[in-house]
């Protein structure tokens, strides 16, 4: 069954303006109480789209969202409406300032994204695109949980270089949803080279429905990466709490090798990423999560970003193409940085129904 991935909440430092930043120094953050995922437009999910909202906000001393504007939509024209009534929704309990509330403002990047459910009792996604098979001992265990995977598209529709980008919790998730990527296939001649699917394992009698989003912190992005325009990424294990707070973290691998580190790690220990559940309790657990890093994405000197706020006056009207979500990033003093980087699947693969009965699921 296809449905909304929980939406993606980044905070990061803003424009200096009225407002002070929710994580300036001596700010003590909001803490949200109220943060529903905005609901999917019904004729977006029809067609397959899939795509992210950054969207500016400020919080009120009374928990409130008050001023909200949109700053980028990849693709344009989709999703601004659906991103701005959601998160005028969602109430916190307001950011202190020396034990006085006080107003504040964040910036936020809300992902749609159409995931596979695993189920444990499965049926195939397709007689081409198996499900993955639901571990047995999580399944006695009562574990539920998500693996993503990012691979390759051949040529000839085969499956190149599959590699689990996040997984919660770590070990048989990973290994279940390797192996049904790599024996998919996909019509041959396809433009999409690089793809990224998300399974998420769910019980027969899962009660899961909304769950908390994944939270990811901002870290400055290295001088020596805008230097050099140089893109990268990180793998991390990482050790969360029953609420998903990321409490350790270490690198496990890195490209290219040692300059993204420092950034990942100041990223992951200030994060939280979506827990998992035992018999539908949350619980503490080791994860694996991937950071991906693009300059394009951040203003460094000498890289001029186009203004969201003040685009060309003509552009084309919306489109579905080949698109790629690329990890967030803010022209501010600190880059924002995402979690994976998503690539649409090919619209006559989306309209498939993705569900496997009961136990499973980057879009």
């Amino acid at each position: 069954m296809k449905r909304l991935l929980p939406a993606l909440l980044v905070l990061a430092a803003p424009a200096a303006l009225a407002w002070p930043s929710c994580d300036d120094p001596g700010v003590k953050p909001p803490v949200e109480l109220v943060r529903e995922a905005p609901v999917y437009p019904a004729a977006v999910r029809a067609i397959g789209v899939e795509g992210s909202v950054e969207v500016a906000l400020t919080i009120l001393r009374d928990g409130r969202v008050g001023w909200v504007s949109v700053r980028h939509a990849d693709p344009p024209g989709y999703f601004e409406q659906a991103a701005v009534a959601g998160v005028r929704s969602w109430r916190f309990d307001p950011a202190r300032q020396d034990d006085k509330a006080v107003e504040c403002r964040m910036l936020t990047r809300l992902r749609f994204t159409l995931v596979d459910t695993v189920e444990a009792a499965g049926r195939p996604l397709a007689s081409d695109r198996p499900a993955p098979v639901f571990p047995p001992r999580l399944l006695q265990d009562r574990v539920e949980g998500y693996a993503e995977v990012q691979f390759e598209l051949a040529a000839d529709g085969s499956v190149l270089q599959p590699r689990v980008i996040t997984a919660m919790p770590r070990g048989e998730f990973e290994s279940a949803a390797l192996a049904a990527i790599r024996s998919w296939r996909f019509s041959p001649g396809s433009d999409q080279q690089r793809m990224t699917r998300r399974f998420e394992f769910r019980l027969p009698d899962s009660t899961l429905r909304d769950l908390p989003p994944t939270m990811l912190a901002s870290a400055p992005f290295p001088m020596e990466a805008c230097r050099r325009h140089q893109t990268g990424s990180a793998a991390l294990e990482v050790e969360t709490d029953a609420s998903g707070a990321i409490r350790k973290a270490r690198i496990l691998s890195s490209e290219p090798r040692g300059l993204f580190d420092k950034s990942a790690l100041t990223i992951a220990r200030a994060s939280r990423m979506t827990p998992a559940y035992r018999s539908g309790q949350p619980i503490a657990a080791i994860a694996l999560l991937t950071l991906f890093f693009d300059p394009n994405q951040v203003n460094c000197p000498g890289f001029l970003r186009p203004d969201p706020m003040h685009p060309p006056q003509a552009r084309p009207p919306p489109a579905v193409s080949g698109h790629d979500e690329n990890p967030a990033g803010r022209a501010n003093r600190w880059a924002i940085l995402s979690a994976a980087t998503r690539q649409q699947i090919p619209l006559a693969d989306r309209r498939q129904p993705a569900a496997v009965q009961q136990y499973g699921s980057p879009r």
